[in-house]
């Protein structure tokens, strides 16, 4: 609570006249000057901006005439100064001193009409009043004019309008030499503004008015909030701008600098500030001294401030899933204020959902929950009522954090998104020789098969956890948002990789092929992504003793490992590692270094060639080749009958289905075979419309994400053929309203493409 002595010394207030009715008043003006000894002062109310004022800063505080377009009086007061010694006539001008020092500047307002002329002269508003306060002022009245006190009020219609109450005044109207006029104003919650008040001056001879020395005591409200000597606040610079979240943890707030995604969205703006708060003010909003860390968001509502309310809200978010979800933050606010948090539409503004946030628990975090809210919104903390407008008020908000499952969200360590799909790896480990690092690059392209990688059972090694999961091969787009948040990084793989499923927690291995001895020391490369539990280590498996050795653990990014120099044989093991659930990802291997040729004739540089890629049995290169555009006939394959599908037919351009809705599918296989090495199967082919085409391995019965697609839509193109490998087929599938496929020829060759 302030108590305030408020003096206005006239000879400093200036004020805005509209009216210039005294440079027509030039007798009148020197008879005031030849019996009063007070002369007009041309222009000396004129400067209003000097007058503004709320009580703030009480010094600068003053009065003002009342604006014409208000309508409540006729004429103003205009400022006078004493010229001279002349003494007021004591009988006819009182009931103030007649003794008034040259150079005192006093008010005055006055007419010579018969018409009752009125002025009224009005205080800055005053927000509210405690007790009884106490208004006087001095003045002297002439020829029948008199003067009171009136309290002004607010005009719903603009302007003011004259409050009904009337204040007691004792004017002391029969006392000469007077100290004033003394009104007392009651205790008031609204704003209202004094007014002074000149009346009656209605006599031809003339009659006046004249003020001085206005002074008001009284206790009031104590409207401002004290934030302490030195508090500064800056505009709340954000970087948020309405863009869409991709992880709840954006909307994640401490210090509100330029990474926060939270804004104000009114026009009395939220503020940014780090100054430390006074303790008084943090116990008065809390009842503990727990103060806000670093900087903080803090609105602060000025008294009369009228809704709607600024309000502090988040970017935008697409996609929540219907689940848990927890907004929290530390709030100080005013006990007269009450604050929701709510979800809100965030094209329409419109409210989806909103809590009420108790204070109860402040300044511990408060929680709130939506279950309404689910597509295209943002999150508000905002002041819903206000019930003490008759004081300044304030909202401090800091550590938000937010807790979510977006759509793009992975809703596992295993949700790499809905159309990715792994298949087993092709590739096995066959005893091939090694003779050069490079070997063992490997990009996992058609699901490894051409790779020097492989698994064994785990009786080929020892290894106390379980290791049964073997590595598979990913495949079809990632989702980028849900790889990011289960990886936290922004690269993603580049087409297809090798991949390590560890739902029950255990480890899986990835060997190399035997490598007979290192001369130099030897680096080995790959990309690393890791989810849920899951870690990788590399490591050596011995060839005499299976036991694995040397392993170190990776973090994930792009992994450059160094291996020492071993004159004995060995593998590489990626042997990949999870408590309970998670996925190791490897792409792109890349394996330098020099290692010792498999041949004993490595010492002779001239007589070393590296061997011919074996041959396929010649049985089965006869079993799996037709010309089927010569012949006219499918050789031996058959086409097989399947439910909603149809059959192959042969004419002299060769294999040719045609498929539509009722007929989606159709299946060519071969017959069975038994392979001695790893071939490739080549063939010419044609799609036409909305077919597709698959080639599977011993997999015509399950689903065609297990078996190879083929990419393009004419042309030739190949399969690898493994030794375990018995039978094959070509699926051909509808993949809209209608398709063909037409098969030209099919031949097998070896590994290095050379026809049998």
């Amino acid at each position: 609570m302030h108590r305030i002595l408020l003096l206005f010394g006239l000879c400093f207030i200036q004020i805005q006249s509209s009216f210039g009715c005294l440079p027509g008043y030039d007798v009148e003006r020197e008879k005031l000057k030849e019996y009063l000894g007070i002369e007009w002062m041309r222009n000396g109310l004129e400067a209003n901006a000097d007058l503004n004022c709320n009580f703030a800063k009480p010094s600068q505080c003053m009065w003002k005439n009342m604006e014409p377009r208000a309508r409540l009086d006729s004429t103003d007061f205009f400022l006078f100064e004493k010229t001279d010694y002349t003494e007021f006539p004591p009988l006819k001008v009182g009931p103030g001193p007649t003794n008034v020092a040259q150079g005192e500047r006093l008010l005055l307002t006055g007419d010579k009409k018969s018409e009752e002329q009125h002025a009224i002269f009005y205080s800055s508003p005053i927000p509210c009043q405690k007790g009884v306060g106490n208004l006087t002022f001095t003045y002297w009245v002439y020829n029948g004019a008199r003067v009171e006190v009136v309290l002004l009020e607010d005009n719903p219609r603009g302007g003011y309008k004259i409050a009904y109450e009337k204040p007691y005044v004792n004017c002391g109207m029969f006392q000469l030499n007077s100290e004033g006029c003394h009104a007392e104003i009651s205790p008031r919650e609204t704003p209202f503004r004094l007014g002074i008040r000149a009346f009656d001056m209605a006599n031809k001879e003339g009659s006046f008015v004249m003020i001085d020395n206005i002074l008001y005591n009284a206790e009031l409200c104590n409207v401002a909030i004290d934030l302490g000597q030195g508090f500064h606040s800056e505009p709340l610079a954000t970087s948020a701008e309405g863009r869409s979240i991709s992880s709840a943890a954006d909307l994640n707030c401490e210090n509100f600098g330029a990474t926060c995604r939270w804004r104000g969205a009114g026009m009395q703006h939220w503020k940014r500030s780090s100054s430390v708060l006074p303790k008084e003010l943090i116990y008065n909003l809390t009842g503990t001294q727990i103060s806000p860390r670093s900087a903080y968001a803090i609105y602060y509502m000025e008294q009369g401030t009228k809704p709607p309310f600024d309000y502090l809200r988040s970017d935008v978010i697409d996609c929540q899933s219907m689940t848990e979800n927890m907004l929290t933050f530390r709030l100080w606010k005013s006990s007269n204020l009450d604050v929701q948090a709510c979800a809100i539409d965030a094209t329409s503004g419109a409210d989806i959902e909103c809590q009420t946030v108790s204070s109860m628990a402040s300044p511990s975090p408060v929680g709130v929950s939506f279950h309404k809210a689910s597509r295209n919104f943002m999150l508000a903390i905002r002041v819903i009522k206000n019930l003490d407008t008759n004081s300044d008020s304030v909202v401090i908000v800091d550590s938000i954090n937010y807790s979510a499952t977006l759509c793009t969200d992975a809703l596992s360590a295993f949700d790499l998104g809905q159309d990715f799909v792994s298949t087993p790896m092709l590739s096995i480990l066959l005893n091939r020789n090694i003779r050069r690092a490079e070997d063992l690059n490997c990009d996992f392209s058609r699901r490894g098969v051409s790779c020097l990688w492989g698994w064994m059972t785990s009786g080929e090694y020892e290894d106390n956890e379980i290791a049964e999961t073997k590595w598979t091969v990913g495949h079809g787009p990632l989702n980028d948002n849900k790889f990011r948040s289960l990886t936290g990084s922004t690269v993603m793989p580049d087409g297809e990789f090798a991949l390590a499923r560890l739902e029950t927690g255990g480890s899986s291995l990835l060997f190399s092929e035997m490598v007979r001895c290192v001369l130099t020391a030897m680096t080995v490369e790959f990309d690393l992504w890791l989810t849920g539990s899951a870690g990788l280590q590399v490591c050596l498996l011995e060839a005499s003793t299976p036991v694995l050795f040397d392993c170190q653990p990776l973090q994930t990014g792009h992994i450059i490992v160094d291996l020492p120099a071993l004159n004995r044989p060995f593998r590489i093991a990626l042997r990949a590692t999870a408590e309970d659930q998670g996925l190791a990802i490897v792409d792109n291997i890349q394996v330098k270094g020099n290692v010792c040729p498999t041949s004993a004739r490595q010492y002779s540089s001239k007589s070393f060639h590296p061997p011919a890629a074996d041959q396929p049995d010649p049985n089965v290169c006869r079993l799996l080749a037709c010309d089927f555009k010569q012949k006219g006939h499918p050789c031996l394959y058959e086409s097989a009958k399947v439910p909603d599908g149809d059959v192959y037919r042969a004419s002299q351009y060769g294999l040719s289905v045609q498929l539509n809705r009722e007929k989606k599918v159709a299946i060519l296989e071969s017959s069975p075979f038994h392979l001695n090495t790893i071939c490739r199967l080549h063939f010419n082919y044609q799609l036409e419309g909305d077919a597709l085409l698959f080639v599977c391995n011993d997999s015509g019965a399950k689903e065609l994400e297990n078996c190879f697609k083929v990419d393009g839509r004419q042309g030739d193109d190949y399969i690898e053929l493994l030794p375990s490998d018995t039978k094959l087929y070509m699926i051909a599938r509808l993949n809209g309203t209608s398709g063909s496929l037409h098969l030209f020829n099919a031949y097998l060759s070896d590994s290095a493409n050379v026809k049998c």
